[in-house]
């Protein structure tokens, strides 16, 4: 088997598995929080005018933590639907290997 198929058997156990469910709404939750505070650090740079070059650096890592927020949260709505027809069995017997 190689190693990419190996990743993605062995994350897909851990999902189900050894609460890494929790793991990444908590995630998705923490990722939210921050993208908000650089929010309002990015409204407050602008309204005191301080360097551009930190609005944009703050505006690039918000999107960059929002896009991965939402990544992470439509994972989790659509997880019930993989894990109904994922073969279980098969994916245990193959990481034994």
């Amino acid at each position: 088997m190689n190693t990419e198929t190996k990743e993605l058997l062995t994350r897909w156990r851990s999902l189900e598995k050894n609460g890494g469910l929790q793991r990444a709404g908590a995630t998705a939750r923490t990722l939210r929080i921050v993208a908000l505070v650089l929010c309002i650090f990015t409204v407050f740079a602008v309204v005191y005018r301080l360097h551009p070059g930190f609005v944009a650096v703050a505006a690039a890592v918000m999107g960059w933590m929002i896009a991965e927020s939402n990544a992470l949260r439509t994972r989790l709505a659509q997880w019930p639907i993989f894990k109904s027809y994922i073969d279980w069995k098969k994916v245990e017997e193959d990481l034994k290997r």
